[in-house]
């Protein structure tokens, strides 16, 4: 592994930051966030993220923290809302990541949130948030990584269940004739609150680029960017690929059944670093992920909205609870009442 570098002694003011970090930076240790228990909130991803994993975060990080040597560096691959990264960040259970997503919206929105914070804030604060500005950003195709970004935000933030892609439109209905109005997840005083701690986390060197790519791009370029580095049980993959079910209808990169297969294929025979994979629990992922002693298998009663519904039947949507399945190559998980362990996988 490369020797440490130091670095000499951070100014307390905000530090000149370069955009991206070099990939060098994940050898030295990041400076200390303002309030690490912003970080512990239930709510910090400033998008609203079809399948967001949020409640699965407090299992993912005590996953991470009972396994030595603590990761150096993460990545997320299908970084979507991020709540995992942005977590485990801001608490320090890893020291450095970086965030990739094949939705070039979603990519570009974690890029300007990261490096251009200033500016999506006050962009985000000038925009009037009423149906006739969501009909342009619905129709506008920007081509600047930050106008994208701020597209990303707006749309998500006014349209049914944050859906950027397919049928969706915007909340409370183009005639806005329900309780909830397209503004009602639009608190921008709260959004602006979350984007500055996703800028503190690339001013203190902890998120160090964010990329714009599929999976498979991605664990490459983690290899070429970071494999000589660091070693390889420093680096942790969290992965949370689309729904086996419903991502046509919530996702412009969703996966077909090839897609999963291939993604099975690679993490059992392919990735040499510490990973973990989070699915909602379907017939396919049980058949694709069998416990076996080289992984973990645990399961997680999970409540969320089973988005992906067509408008008419919006209303009748109602929380479920089901099990999602967590799946590691980590090799200690600690016993806990919240989730359960299959038989037949590594843990004894």
């Amino acid at each position: 592994m490369a020797a440490h570098v130091v670095r000499g002694e951070r100014s307390q003011a905000v530090p000149k930051r370069v955009r991206p970090w070099p990939a060098d930076e994940v050898l030295n240790k990041p400076a200390a966030v303002t309030d690490e228990k912003l970080f512990r909130q239930a709510v910090l991803s400033p998008l609203r993220y079809p399948g967001a994993k949020r409640q699965l975060v407090p299992i993912i990080e005590s996953l991470v923290r009972a396994n030595v040597p603590p990761p150096r560096l993460l990545l997320e691959p299908f970084c979507g809302g991020a709540s995992t990264a942005l977590r485990l960040l801001g608490t320090g259970a890893v020291q450095h990541a970086v965030l990739a997503d094949a939705d070039e919206l979603v990519s570009s929105f974690w890029y300007t949130a990261a490096f251009h914070t200033s500016w999506l804030i006050n962009r985000m604060m000038e925009e009037e948030v009423t149906v006739d500005r969501w009909d342009w950003w619905r129709m506008s195709n920007p081509r600047g990584v930050k106008e994208r970004g701020l597209k990303c935000l707006f749309m998500n933030r006014t349209t049914f269940s944050g859906i950027l892609h397919g049928w969706a439109g915007p909340i409370g209905g183009r005639a806005q004739s329900s309780p909830y109005k397209i503004d009602c997840r639009f608190n921008k005083d709260a959004i602006a609150t979350r984007l500055r701690a996703i800028g503190e986390l690339a001013d203190t060197g902890r998120l160090l680029d964010v990329w714009h790519g599929d999976w498979t791009t991605s664990l490459a370029r983690l290899k070429s960017a970071f494999g000589k580095l660091v070693d390889k049980d420093e680096i942790l993959v969290y992965l949370d690929p689309p729904y086996v079910e419903k991502a046509p209808s919530l996702y412009v990169w969703s996966f077909e059944d090839d897609h999963h297969k291939q993604l099975a294929e690679t993490l059992a025979t392919e990735l040499p670093f510490r990973w973990i994979l989070s699915y909602d629990d379907t017939a396919t992922t049980r058949s694709l992920y069998p416990a076996n002693p080289t992984r973990t298998l645990i399961y997680v009663k999970n409540r969320y909205t089973a988005a992906g519904q067509p408008a008419e039947n919006q209303r009748k949507q109602a929380r479920v609870v089901r099990d999602e399945l967590l799946v590691t190559n980590f090799l200690d998980v600690p016993d806990s009442s919240s989730y359960r362990v299959v038989a037949g996988s590594s843990v004894r």
